[in-house]
């Protein structure tokens, strides 16, 4: 009797494994129904790939064919198909910055890694599909270099594990939901491609058990097992933190290149969806933590050269207003930093009443890196950015150096988009006259260009990284000195400190170290130019120089004296030939973004 007890129990936990890798517990089951799947809604698209389909889906808030996006693909479960997966995860409707797609496994369920199933016995190469339809996204849409990522829920989790262990891909990162392992692919899992990756399991799952299963066929290892042979595999060999909470506990490795994390949810079962814990909110806020492109709400980036993959990086706010926009180009403070960090009060100010794009150059924000960043250089770039922002009318607003980027491009005889900008406004420009141009190649800019074969391994080492940080916290005090009280509920701190601490990054540091190298050629082409008098032009100038003048040394006062008469004069005359204002500003430092916004917006309202 008890022998047969024993087969009867045996069996039903074969049973019990076998409907849960082709279940979903707490979710309504759904078969595979390839028929059933033709049906697609306008946001989703059914794509033939050899003998294999998969859907894909855009953002929901909008697709733009110039801008570039992440990729994401999304792993059903067993006897599940790939729309069911759509519509019980929704990424595409949380997130304006992937491309999704939902492939279908080509029979009930994936080949998931165990050499234990039914596609392992058909001699399935769902690997190798899915290797086909990452180049086949990649040949009909921009995708982002280096942003890849993967998701999977129950068999699909187990899949996706698979795809770590044993894929030529390389993903950013992977997450799984209600998966632990199988036996078979902890024993064989060998990383090559080291992978961020999130594991998120419910205690409670009597389908896919979080404590594993004994099988000699199906075996399953549990999620804490799991996830310590994935962080081994990883090359995470830190100690363990362990995070626990009122409903979950969390089991953290990580080093200096990668995270993986168990999520164990104490009443979670076997589900998409928990009470305290909402997987497709919490998978993307991970893989957003972990990218090297943690867009915000209002960043995108636009594919610029599709052969060569180069993005450029645009904020875009108050896009609800009417009439022209307002487009705003950044350049150095004195510590050669130059990007939309300084555009974190004046561009939420502006918005409040027009469209406003902040542009980033190459080797800035989250925009591409190139062998030689420039101003001069990035001139038709920025012309195809701005006729794929495709706006009818601009101002554009130039700070600092910027106002060389303004002029080349302005001067620029392959310009496409000159006839709808209807106006500029500089604020504290380089001058551009002989005096004050040998003062901006002076030093320090001559002793990088001196140095430059020694500095970029120096820099490449990390030796400017710790200065780097030391003057990203000055700026940062120095910025919270100048915003008046008036407008610290509009100053966007966490965009300036996302942007700023970019500054850090070794490749950034580089890119600035040539920018600054190759800011003495761009002066000299920008002075090739005569001004523009089609538009009229409002300088800004403030009289920060005079600080400068006062701390100088004695030999350097007539030389500092003469910059700033020049300034002024050219300022004066580039006002009045053009139609614009000469708006001097006394007492006041160089960051006049911070400290005097209303003086920039009320010059752009004059010039609508």
């Amino acid at each position: 009797m008890r022998k047969y007890i024993y087969l009867f129990l045996k069996l039903f936990a074969i049973t019990l494994f076998l409907v849960g890798c082709n279940g979903t517990g707490n979710s309504p089951k759904k078969s595979l129904n390839i028929e059933n799947s033709n049906k697609t809604s306008n946001s989703l698209s059914k794509v033939e790939l050899n003998d294999r389909i998969y859907y894909l889906a855009k953002p929901s808030t909008g697709f733009d064919a110039n801008k570039a996006y992440k990729l994401l693909l999304v792993f059903h479960g067993s006897r599940q198909d790939a729309t069911y997966m759509r519509d019980i995860s929704n990424f595409e409707n949380t997130s304006k910055d992937y491309i999704v797609v939902y492939p279908q496994s080509q029979v009930e369920e994936w080949n998931e890694g165990c050499d234990c199933n039914k596609p392992h016995r058909l001699g399935i190469d769902d690997l190798g599909f899915v290797e086909a339809l990452v180049a086949d996204v990649k040949s009909k849409y921009n995708i982002i270099e280096n942003e890849l990522y993967g998701a999977g829920f129950s068999q699909g989790g187990l899949f996706v594990q698979n795809l770590m262990c044993n894929s030529k891909l390389k993903f950013t990162a992977l997450a799984s939901v209600a998966s632990p392992m199988s036996k078979q692919l902890s024993q064989q899992c060998r990383i090559e491609n080291n992978t961020n990756y999130l594991m998120v399991h419910g205690k409670n799952d009597s389908v896919l058990p979080f404590m594993g299963l004994e099988h000699s066929n199906f075996g399953l290892i549990s999620s804490e097992q799991a996830i310590n042979i994935i962080a081994k595999e990883n090359d995470i060999e830190t100690e363990v933190k362990v995070d626990i909470g009122e409903d979950m506990s969390t089991l953290i490795f990580e080093n200096d290149s990668n995270i993986n994390k168990l999520v164990a949810l104490e009443r979670g079962q076997h589900s998409w969806h928990f009470t305290n814990f909402n997987s497709t909110n919490e998978i993307l806020h991970f893989f957003n933590s972990v990218s090297a492109l943690p867009l915000d709400q209002f960043s995108s980036l636009y594919r610029i050269n599709k052969t060569t993959p180069l993005d450029v990086h645009v904020r875009s706010m108050g896009l609800e207003h009417d009439g022209p926009a307002v487009i705003l180009l950044s350049g150095f403070n004195k510590n050669y930093h130059s990007d939309s960090a300084w555009f974190s009060l004046l561009q939420p100010l502006i918005a409040k009443t027009h469209r406003v794009h902040a542009i980033e150059r190459f080797g800035n924000g989250f925009s591409s890196m190139v062998a030689e960043p420039a101003y001069a250089s990035f001139a038709p770039a920025l012309d195809q950015t701005l006729a794929a922002l495709n706006e009818e009318a601009f101002i554009m607003v130039s700070f600092a150096s910027g106002n060389l980027l303004a002029h080349t491009w302005q001067n620029s005889s392959d310009s496409t988009m000159v006839d709808k900008l209807t106006g500029l406004v500089w604020i504290d420009p380089d001058v551009l006259q002989p005096h004050s141009i040998s003062l901006y190649q002076d030093y320090p800019v001559s002793w990088y260009r001196d140095v430059q074969e020694s500095l970029m391994p120096h820099i490449e080492q990390g030796n400017w990284t710790e200065r780097t940080l030391v003057k990203l916290e000055n700026e940062k005090i120095e910025m919270e000195a100048l915003i008046a009280p008036e407008y610290s509920e509009d100053m966007d701190w966490p965009y300036f400190n996302l942007i700023s601490q970019r500054r850090a990054n070794i490749p950034n540091q580089l890119s600035r170290a040539i920018e600054v190298i190759n800011y003495h050629d761009d002066l000299a082409i920008a002075y090739s130019y005569d001004i523009n008098l089609t538009v009229p032009i409002t300088v800004i100038d403030s009289d920060f120089e005079s600080i400068d003048i006062a701390e100088a040394e004695e030999e350097y006062v007539d030389r500092l004296t003469l910059w700033q008469q020049e300034g002024i004069n050219w300022s004066k005359a580039i006002s009045e030939k053009t139609g614009g204002q000469y708006i001097p500003l006394e007492n006041s430092d160089h960051m006049v973004i911070f400290q005097n916004p209303a003086v920039i917006i009320k010059a752009i309202s004059e010039l609508n």
